[in-house]
């Protein structure tokens, strides 16, 4: 299917490009479709569109993080740039074997990593704690496999899938 000869719009509240047929800006949830109600409150008005789930909530039952329009079960996702982590890990190799199932199961993974220094190389006994002895629950260099928002829950289930298969 081509979109070639589909026009585009400029969403109102991020200026990011989306279809014109489409019902919500993938990159923040604003509805494009006036009388959207919240899935969980059929009386009330939806404030946003999850961009993970892809479900309509009103302002109970979902917030803004950073600009995003997430539901409570999905709020706390790290996202960069429209990409979501599913998986992290300190091995590069276990990394890119992930991203590898992911791709042949038609998803598009992206490997992001980040070394906190020079030293560390990676290994595992740098991973927990920062030079400074904070650890805030991040392991600082872990490869983080991210997807798409939108192929979350097909990632997370592919993944749960593997893991059962071990």
């Amino acid at each position: 299917m081509s979109h070639s000869n589909t026009k585009s719009r400029t969403c109102g509240k991020c200026s990011s490009k989306a279809l014109n047929d489409a019902e919500f800006c993938s990159n923040c949830g604003n509805a494009f479709i006036d009388g959207l109600k919240c899935t969980n409150h059929k009386g009330q008005a939806a404030a946003g569109v999850c961009i993970i789930c892809c479900l309509a909530y009103c302002e109970h039952c979902a917030t803004r993080v950073n600009k995003r329009f997430l539901c409570r079960d999905h709020e706390a996702y790290e996202i960069y740039e429209g990409m979501a982590r599913v998986y992290g890990v300190s091995d590069e190799a276990a990394a890119q074997y992930v991203r590898r199932c992911l791709e042949q199961e038609g998803l598009h993974p992206f490997l992001y990593s980040r070394k906190a220094s020079p030293i560390s190389g990676g290994g595992p006994d740098y991973t927990l704690f920062r030079a400074s002895g904070e650890y805030d629950g991040h392991i600082i260099n872990e490869v983080k496999i991210m997807v798409p928002c939108q192929e979350v829950l097909r990632a997370e289930r592919m993944l749960k899938t593997r893991e059962t298969k071990r």
